[in-house]
């Protein structure tokens, strides 16, 4: 998701201070001249440049890096090395913004720049949004009263800043008045923006995504098996590297896994977009650079068994049947995925089913969808499903404008019955659970409760396994949308969209309730992806219903289903009833989150495997 400033003291050499006392020191001092001013003076040793909309002139520096974004033509200038000011808390470096001019600058060329120093927005959410950093700029537009001159060329480049580590914790977590670079990630790449700088060896986090890839040092400990860092209550992993590729395009075609390697040194310059900061490279050294690692895609370990249950849940990453925007590989690699990974879980709650033309006009009908997905599946050697859908209110229930997103069923009636006798439930009516059984089947849960505004209803299903009734519910709560980010403009960043998912956890807590009352030994298993991880408010809200999250339970190499900026982390997740606990496996099947659209992903999000032995759970009671 997605750029700082500094306050000026000239002489400072503490390496912790508070952006109140850079203000009252600045505001006390003499004004500060406004000509032949350096780099460092002009950044600062906090978040606030003390310049900020003023013009400066004459600002000296060697162009390390130039690149175009959006038509628009940026530049690095560093100061030399022998005019730094030795501390490390203001950075050397300074990003210069000339529009549609390009002041014919070449890398090595000594220039004066004139301009106007402003906090800019350069890459990413702007202003409005709220929730990104600034960036330190000096506008050198000649429209503006901006100049470059060219002092002389081919000068030698600054020695590149060796990141040897990176704070692990993010921010001192007090909205930026303390700045310590030692102790805070924040701090740490605001003391280096515009910079030129130096890894060694690095190892990937996260699979290249959008011409990015979050690495660590390569000598940092795996904490999953294939080679990425676990996001965990307490360690957001700060010490993350995000590499920013160009050719940006091109470079979304770079097949990095979690895992692989990077062999330094790697020279790059300290940017910020999307709320992260981010080196720029360029792509060619950083494949130069690439060694492939082992990861592999690998099925579950749970293999199916005649007397017990399995149980699954996948989010599909908007799967439709519109060949357009759900290409025939995708809808073949989840078939795949299903039948070889999965080995063909007997139920599957599916998120983020779109309707049958996917993002174009047409209604909300999904049959298509689940009719092509079940084709699939069959010609992949798996076997013939059926399918339980509620199509939702047009546009109601959130995602991408016209797709109608929602969740719903896969079943084989070869293992599983479903209940035909019972009227299923519309997009309106509430379903309950009376005298032992659901009063629709499939139902939604509170369709008209607010919580669930512009967000997916849950559905609730009743099928029998061997005689024994099983209450299955599939949910896609809302999403992240609206929270800061880690990197943001907030510290600690508000957590925003947590408020209307604990609502939802209330909703689908009471529905597990009444089932509980009428039925204390009911066995209710929930699944799907609620965007929250297992020590989150919503998801212990939800538990706190006599529900088990199993997601605690897996090996912690293995408890995640999403990567996201290179922290592996667990937003799909299985609950049972306290009752079904003892009898339940679970496996987070990675054969997604840690890879490629070119290594075989099939979706954002890996699927989960329950298995789960209702026989042991009867011998128990």
């Amino acid at each position: 998701m997605k750029k700082t400033v500094f306050s000026f003291i000239a002489t400072l050499t503490l390496s912790a201070i508070t952006t109140s006392s850079i203000q009252a020191e600045t505001t006390t001092a003499h004004k500060e001249d406004t000509k032949n001013v350096a780099i460092h003076d002009i950044q600062g040793a906090g978040h606030k440049s003390p310049y900020n909309n003023k013009k400066v002139e004459n600002v000296e520096g060697i162009v390390t890096y130039k690149y175009k974004l959006n038509g628009a033509n940026y530049l690095h200038i560093q100061t030399p090395d022998n005019k730094k000011d030795n501390n490390p808390n203001t950075s050397e470096g300074l990003i210069i913004y000339t529009g549609k001019q390009d002041y014919n600058t070449k890398v090595g060329d000594l220039v004066k720049v004139t301009g106007t120093v402003d906090e800019y927005y350069i890459d990413g959410y702007n202003e409005k949004k709220k929730t990104d950093l600034s960036v330190t700029q000096i506008n050198a537009r000649d429209d503006k009263g901006g100049k470059i001159s060219i002092e002389s060329s081919n000068q030698q480049l600054p020695k590149p800043y060796k990141i040897k580590k990176v704070p692990s914790q993010i921010s001192a977590n007090d909205q930026f008045n303390t700045f310590d670079r030692k102790r805070y990630a924040v701090d740490y790449w605001e003391s280096l923006e515009g910079m030129r700088v130096e890894t060694g060896d690095v190892r990937s986090v996260g699979p290249q995504e959008h011409g990015e890839v979050f690495t660590v040092l390569k000598n940092q400990s795996s904490e999953t098996d294939n080679g990425g860092v676990r996001l965990a209550e307490s360690n957001q992993h700060g010490e993350r590297i995000p590499f920013k590729m160009y050719d940006n395009n091109t470079a979304r075609d770079f097949n990095v896994a979690t895992g692989d390697y990077f062999k330094g040194p790697i020279i790059g310059y300290v940017n910020y977009g999307y709320s992260n900061y981010k080196v720029n490279v360029d792509l060619d050294d950083m494949k130069k650079a690439h060694v492939k690692g082992d990861a592999q895609p690998k099925p579950t370990s749970l293999e199916p068994n005649k007397q017990k249950l399995n149980i699954a849940s996948y989010n599909l990453e908007n799967f439709s049947n519109n060949p357009q925007s759900t290409t025939e590989d995708k809808a073949e690699k989840i078939a795949k995925g299903i039948t070889t990974n999965m080995k063909s879980p007997d139920i599957i709650g599916v998120t983020e089913v779109q309707d049958n033309d996917g993002p174009n006009s047409g209604g909300p009908e999904a049959n298509e969808s689940y009719e092509r997905l079940i084709k699939k599946i069959q010609e992949a050697g798996g076997p013939k499903y059926k399918y339980l859908n509620i199509d939702p209110e047009m546009n109601e229930d959130g995602g991408q404008p016209n797709a109608n997103i929602r969740v719903g069923f896969l079943y084989n009636p070869k293992r599983v019955h479903y209940d035909k006798s019972i009227k299923p439930g519309d997009a309106d009516t509430a379903v309950s659970y009376k005298d032992g059984n659901l009063t629709r089947n499939p139902g939604r849960i509170d369709p008209h409760n607010p919580a669930f505004d512009d967000s997916r209803k849950p559905l609730a299903a009743q099928f029998k396994f061997h005689g024994e009734q099983v209450i299955i519910l599939a949910n896609h709560w809302n999403s992240k949308n609206g929270d800061m980010p880690l990197f943001g403009s907030q510290q600690p960043p508000a957590l925003q969209s947590e408020n209307q998912r604990t609502e939802i956890a209330k909703a689908v807590g009471r529905f597990v309730d009444q089932v509980q009352k009428d039925n204390p030994q009911a066995n209710i298993i929930s699944v799907g992806d609620y965007n929250d991880f297992q020590w989150s408010k919503p998801i212990k809200t939800l538990e706190s219903f006599n529900m088990t999250d199993m997601m605690n339970k897996v090996p912690e190499k293995d408890r995640y289903s999403y990567v996201y900026q290179g922290n592996s982390q667990a937003l799909d997740h299985v609950l049972v009833s306290n009752n079904l606990a003892d009898a339940t496996k679970l496996d987070s099947v990675h054969v997604n989150s840690d890879f490629t659209d070119m290594s075989g992903r099939a979706s954002d999000h890996d699927p989960l495997v329950a298995q789960i032995d209702l026989k042991k759970d009867k011998k128990d009671k």
